[in-house]
């Protein structure tokens, strides 16, 4: 009897942690039945294991766990294949896999799963953000990386009329089209390539690049609440243009390239101007405002909420949301700088990374090897700036969120008493070096690491009692 055979495809906004976690549940499960099985990750390193026409046209079953738009989708049509998130893929692979080895390629047949119904409008809403993000965060990285590279030089040389400066203003305009982007793929997430320009274009109207090319006074930038709104507009926009302006097939270019766009930029450019940007400004002018007159507790309350939210859901929507509103408000102050993005970014995988390092050492064990593994590379992870590696601790025990917040609130406050600033977007380890105060600024993180590495082992019980 042949081998059945799986493949699949994982993505997810960030493409980190989700994408080759589920990769992994999928290789695992295959192998352990007996399966051949090959899975294809369109992560944040690009497309590593492409699934070929021939790998898809002789697999028994065809898993899709995506959470984004994936590259290539025309290879799946005739392939029924089951499609889920990849947290869902992640958490129910033992009922779901079983499921999609059942389905008939070439049917319209679903598995009747709680997975596979529809998906609700939150979940549509935060999807087409996190995919605007997914583009968004390769800008930010960049951006910080050259004016890293630019602030080192200078701690050794004066780096004026050379490429070094460049480096740094390039650094600067680079991370400054950061809304643009998110709110152009947000767009394009909803209706595709006709609505990516015109919400580009309306995301650059959220920001400085817009008020000092017309030279406006006394304007203040929409910022990433703009881009979510231009975003939405838009997409929706075309897409409602799209499928109610009916038109001879002959004359689709038209409508493609010369109508919708038309209509669209219009749209964008009103909405702009007279509802989005009033609007959206004016919220951020009283939050500066407000956090300004308030002082040393103004900071000190401005980087609990931004902390808070960085923490909660280690790389998800909230935390994508804290951050992209601190690098919005970066600088607009002197309330308002990274340290609380930067801290609560690395704070809680470095804790779940300490706790397996201490796990054994002063009481008996309370981690799984596994679990052992897990946060070992959670901590390798914490130290580049990346707060996926703990991602697994929580969805195994959620209750362990409130935890990663006091924890990364406990490290940002004591960088606000100790007035450690950090304005370079820069969370990795280099990235320390480039604030204020270097030792201050580790001291915060190993107390907020240190403080959830404790709770975590006081707080999980022994892997030999647990089912």
């Amino acid at each position: 009897m042949a081998q059945k055979k799986l493949v699949a495809v994982t993505a997810c906004p960030t493409g980190i942690a989700h994408t080759f976690m589920a990769a992994k549940k999928i290789q695992s499960w295959a192998e352990k039945q007996g399966y051949q099985v090959k899975v294809e990750t369109q992560g944040s390193d690009g497309i590593k294991n492409r699934l070929t026409a021939h790998d898809i046209a002789t697999a028994d079953a065809v898993v899709l766990a995506i959470d984004v738009p994936i590259s290539e989708m025309e290879r799946f049509e005739e392939a029924n294949p089951l499609k889920v998130r990849t947290q869902e893929l992640i958490k129910h692979f033992e009922a779901l896999l079983p499921e999609a080895m059942k389905r008939e390629k070439g049917t319209s047949s679903s598995a009747n799963l709680p997975i596979d119904e529809k998906r609700s409008a939150y979940q549509v809403f935060i999807g087409h953000i996190m995919t605007g993000i997914s583009y968004m965060l390769p800008v930010v990285v960049l951006g910080g990386l050259l004016m890293a590279i630019a602030k080192i030089s200078g701690q050794f040389m004066d780096i004026s009329g050379t490429p070094f400066e460049t480096l740094d203003h390039l650094g600067f305009m680079t991370i400054k089209f950061m809304y643009p982007v998110f709110a152009g793929y947000l767009a394009y997430s909803i209706a595709g390539k006709p609505a990516l320009i015109p919400a580009f274009i309306g995301g650059v109207m959220t920001d400085e690049p817009y008020k000092r090319f017309f030279d406006l006074h006394d304007w203040v930038p929409s910022g990433f609440f703009g881009a979510i709104a231009i975003g939405f507009l838009i997409g929706y926009l075309v897409r409602y243009l799209n499928d109610h302006i009916k038109i001879k097939t002959e004359l689709t270019t038209l409508k493609t390239m010369l109508l919708v766009p038309l209509i669209a930029g219009v749209v964008m450019v009103l909405a702009m101007s007279y509802v989005i940007n009033p609007f959206f400004g004016a919220v951020n002018q009283a939050m500066i405002h407000l956090f300004t007159q308030a002082g040393d507790a103004g900071r000190g309350l401005y980087s609990m909420v931004i902390a808070a939210g960085t923490a909660f859901d280690l790389g998800g929507p909230i935390n994508k949301a804290a951050g992209s509103v601190a690098l919005g408000l970066n600088g607009m102050g002197k309330n308002f700088d990274l340290i609380a993005r930067e801290l609560g970014i690395v704070i809680p995988p470095i804790g779940v990374g300490m706790a397996a390092l201490l796990d054994g050492k002063f009481r008996p064990r309370v981690f799984s090897r596994e679990e052992q593994t897990v946060g070992k590379t959670s901590f390798m992870l914490g130290l580049i700036g990346i707060s996926e590696g703990a991602i697994p601790f929580i969805l195994k025990n959620p209750k362990m969120i409130p935890v990663m917040i006091l924890g990364s609130v406990i490290g940002t406050q004591l960088a606000v008493v100790l007035k450690v600033w950090q304005s370079l977007p820069l969370p990795a380890v280099w990235g320390w070096l480039l604030s204020s105060d270097p030792i201050s600024y580790t001291l915060c993180v190993f107390v907020g690491s240190g403080f959830i590495a404790v709770s975590l082992l006081l707080c999980t019980k022994p892997a030999s009692a647990r089912d």
